[in-house]
């Protein structure tokens, strides 16, 4: 299966349990992978033919915006959701959102995590 792809698109944003991230924006690294089938696209040269990865973008930097989430599993909920449901040639979603400056004490280049949604679930 072809694969579009975003990686590590860098967004600010306030998602966090502790009262510290609700009032400092962060940042946070978000990657996606959408599964389609991009055939069609190669043959045509068209772009209603793919996954417009400009269009991915913007729904997820509107998310994270717009976000009061606590958890990162949240947010990267939603995204799932929405991407699945503006693509209809998105057979499924991975999403990994890492979080560089999370408030843990000690060295680490990010913590996050990642899921995976398919039009079926």
């Amino acid at each position: 299966m072809d694969k579009v792809i975003l990686n590590r698109i860098e967004l600010l944003g306030k998602i966090g349990v502790l009262e510290e991230e609700k009032r400092t924006v962060q940042r946070y690294w978000i990657s996606i992978a959408i599964k389609a089938d991009l055939k069609m696209a190669g043959r045509t040269d068209r772009l209603d033919e793919t996954i417009d990865y400009g269009r991915v973008f913007e729904i997820a930097k509107t998310l994270m915006d717009g976000s009061d989430c606590d958890l990162i599993e949240s947010y990267a909920e939603g995204l799932a959701e929405k991407i699945l449901a503006t693509f209809l040639k998105a057979e499924s979603v991975t999403i990994e959102v890492l979080k560089p400056d999370a408030p843990i004490e000690g060295s680490f280049d990010s913590v996050g995590i990642e899921i995976t949604r398919t039009r079926n679930d």
